[in-house]
This record gives C-alpha cells, structure tokens and sequence, in this order.
C-alpha cells in the first residue's frame, strides 16, 4: 500500500508538471520614464473625478454606476464567472448520490412452475454511491485555474465598464454645459444682429443707406439664427445622451430633462506622469487581458491532460430487504467497490488537434495583451503631450477673443462716424462671434483630456469599485 501510494503521488507531481503552462513573459518592453509634465502638476486622487472638485458631476456618476444597465450587465457576467468557478471547484470533489427504491412485483405461475409460492414481492431498496475521478494528471485543477482567471477578466471587465462610464459622463457633462455657453453666446449675438438689422432698416427706410448693406445686415441676422437653432439642437443632442449614461428610462428622460442653470466649465488641471509599471498595474483592460492570457494557458493544460489514462473510484452501499422492518439491519445491507481506467486510443485525431486549438488561442491572447498595452501607452502618450498643446490653443484663443472685443468696440466707433464701410464692421462681428465659440470648445476640450488622461493613467473608482478574486 505504502509503495502504490508512492508511486500515485508520484504519478500526479509528474502529470501536473505535464500539463502545467506558463502565460509567458509580457510581450512588451516599457520605457523607464513617461515625459516630464509642468510643475504645477496635481496628484490624481482616487475617485479620480474628484479632480474636478464638483458636486453636480459627483451626483451624475453616482446616479450612473446605480443605474446604467452596462454596469449591471457586467456584474452579471462576473455572477456568471463565479458560478462557473464554483462548478469547476466541484468536479474536483468526490461525488455522493442517495438513492431509495420500493418495487411491489408479481411473478409468472408458468415461469416459477412452483405450485403455492408465493407470486407477489415488495423490495426495498436504499442504497448510497460515491465516485471520484482521481486527478492525476492535474486536468481538473487546471480547469479551475482557467475558471479562476475567467473569473478574473469578468471582474476587470466589470471595472473598465465602470471606468469608462465615468469618463462618459463627465465628457457628457462637460460638453452640456459648453453647449451651453455657446448657445449663450449665439442668443447675444443674435440679439445684436436683430439690433443692427432693426437700425439699418430705419436708415434705409430714411435713405441714409443703400439696399446693399440693408441686405447684409439682413443675412448676418439669418446667419445668426441658424448659428442658434444648431447650437439648440446640439444641446438637445447632448442633454439626451447624458441621460442615457445615467440609465434614466425614456419617461425620465422627458420627465426629468437635465438642466444645468448656472453652471460654469470648471478648469482644467495638469495631471504628472506616473511610472510605466504603475499604468500596468492600474488599468483594468490590462489586467483583464493578462486574466486572458492566463485562462488561455490553462486551457492548453486541460487539453494535454485529456491525453492521458483517467481513473474512477466508485463505490456503493446500502440495504436491501423485502420488508420495511428488516430495510437497516445487518443481514440486509450490501456493498460495492470498483476502480477503472480508461485510456483514449484513437479518435480520429481529436484530442491531439484540441490541444493545438488551445495552444493558437494562447498565442491570441498573447497578442491581444500586447495590443491593449500599447494602445494603453499610445493613449497616455496621447493625452499627456495634447495637455500642452491645448493648453497653448488655449491661451491663443484667449488673446484672439481679447483683441477681436476691442477691435469691435473700434469698429462700431469707426462705423457710426462713416469711417468704415458696414461690411468691415460685419468682417470684425463674424470674427469675435466665432472666437467666442472657439475660446469656449478649447476650455471644454481642455477637460475631456483631462479625463482622457485620467482614464489613461488608470485613475481609480473608489469606494465605487468592486471586489477582485485574486491580484495579479
């Protein structure tokens, strides 16, 4: 017994070395340091949309991660994962059955042939089983590892919903409340346009202006109305999509418009460079690409292990008794003990060709982590070198809106002294109307890449994020 023992431990060590798969290095090297950005840099905080210190994009992203139908897709996939852990744990376990039979039977005369005995019989029957396949070959422990990293990715695919969703609703929120300071803006464009055309037409009523210019100041008021009506149906546009991301139903979403009076683009902040291994660590489309990739390698043991001998133990054992009172005595009980070993042979190449199959997913998930990490880094790099140059675009733009409101201040002087022809003065409107809204899509694109470059950087959900199985 003491060498049989022996010889299966050292059976299974072999067999889990056999069908053990490494995942394999990363793929990609990383560089030593992301580029330096401006001193006056802030720390990302964890949530990191308290970065923007705003209680009103605080409620939206709460409201969202409550209610957003994504978020509850992705926790029932975790749900599901999880259940399939437990089923792969399971087969790992011996099996137990019970089971109870009564059976009343009559008997053929002409079979017996025995005159006087008895033709009618009950018999009863209780009786318990257990099987367990032994796992030498380690092919239900690699089943659970892969189950285990399933489990894994389900989680970190849940957190990069969540992730994203944020990002979502503050770029939502930032572009509302932008929209709606152009269309401010448009509306006092407007306004002055209708002031103008009303002017030009009591001069040209009083023949001291000539069609010519009553028709442009005419068309610059039309202008101007398109200019509002777009900017109205943009803000539609927006107002709508943002309640989609906060998972309002379509009553809610007439019943319950979002309205954001008041509010003002926060601004935006410079966030520093985190270390290269840190970006690997913290976002979580990288980590459920390395769960991946573990799965994968523990798929390919699973197959392996399909090639070797499986061996069963199965054992029964009960009563059996043709009265009630007897069932559980001693005479009455039974028992059954029975090993096996089953060997696959030939199946047409089968086996051979699944291990292959799970050894090309591998290399496919080799490959999609080397994509998510480079397109993880292309992001940040992205990000990182847009915060400069949109914090230049601007500065330009305010210096444009700057000079353009005094040039028009100017140019009105100049126009009601005869100085300048009406279309100068139009040339000089047109500019500053368009510099307006110019100035206010670079402060809003500001913030979208702040919050793209959080995201990049794998800014954090705080008390909002969920639990993980395992830590890579």
């Amino acid at each position: 017994m003491r060498r049989v023992c022996v010889l299966l431990l050292s059976i299974s060590l072999a067999g889990c070395i056999v069908t053990r798969v490494d995942p394999g290095p990363r793929p990609q090297s990383l560089p030593d340091e992301l580029p330096a950005q401006s001193a006056g840099a802030v720390s990302l905080p964890d949530p990191w949309w308290e970065l923007f210190d705003d209680e009103t994009l605080d409620e939206l992203i709460d409201e969202a991660l409550a209610h957003n139908p994504d978020v509850a897709i992705a926790a029932a996939r975790v749900e599901q994962a999880r259940s399939t852990l437990r089923i792969a744990n399971a087969d790992r376990l011996p099996r137990l059955d019970a089971q109870g039979d009564a059976t009343r039977s009559k008997n053929s005369e002409a079979v017996l042939q025995l005159p006087g005995v008895e033709r009618h019989r009950t018999m009863y029957t209780v009786q318990g089983a257990v099987s367990f396949e032994l796992d030498l070959w380690g092919r239900y422990k690699r089943a659970s590892e892969s189950a285990r990293a399933q489990l894994l990715n389900s989680e970190f695919g849940r957190e990069a919903v969540k992730l994203s969703l944020t990002g979502e609703v503050a770029r939502g929120y930032f572009s509302l409340i932008a929209a709606a300071e152009q269309l401010a803006r448009s509306r006092d464009t407007l306004a002055s346009r209708e002031e103008s055309l009303r002017i030009e037409r009591l001069r040209y009523d009083a023949g001291e202006s000539d069609e010519f210019t009553f028709r442009r100041a005419e068309a610059e008021a039309a202008a101007a109305r398109v200019s509002l009506h777009t900017l109205e149906r943009d803000l539609v546009l927006r107002t709508n999509a943002l309640g989609v991301l906060l998972g309002r139903s379509p009553q809610e979403l007439v019943d319950r418009a979002i309205d954001l009076p008041g509010a003002v683009l926060p601004s935006p902040a410079a966030l520093p460079a985190a270390l290269p291994s840190a970006v690997l660590e913290r976002r979580p489309d990288i980590g459920a690409a390395e769960a991946a990739l573990a799965a994968a390698a523990a798929d390919v043991g699973v197959a392996r292990a399909a090639l070797f001998p499986t061996i069963s133990l199965t054992g029964a054992f009960g009563s059996i008794s043709t009265e009630l009172s007897d069932l559980f005595t001693e005479p009455t009980q039974a028992w059954t003990a029975s090993g096996g070993l089953l060997q696959p042979l030939f199946q047409g190449g089968r086996l051979r060709a699944n291990v292959a199959r799970a050894q090309a997913v591998r290399e496919e998930r080799h490959g999609q982590y080397a994509r998510t990490v480079q397109t993880a880094f292309r992001e940040v790099l992205d990000a990182m070198r847009s915060q400069e140059l949109i914090a230049g675009v601007r500065e330009a733009n305010v210096e444009q809106v700057t000079a353009l409101g005094r040039a028009a201040q100017l140019a009105e002087l100049r126009y009601d002294q005869g100085d300048i022809a009406y279309l100068e003065l139009l040339d000089v409107r047109r500019g500053l109307f368009q510099a307006q809204i110019d100035l206010v899509a670079a402060e809003r694109d500001a913030l979208l890449n702040t919050v793209d470059l959080a995201l990049a950087l794998g800014g954090g959900l705080g008390q909002h994020a969920g639990p993980l199985t395992a830590h890579r």
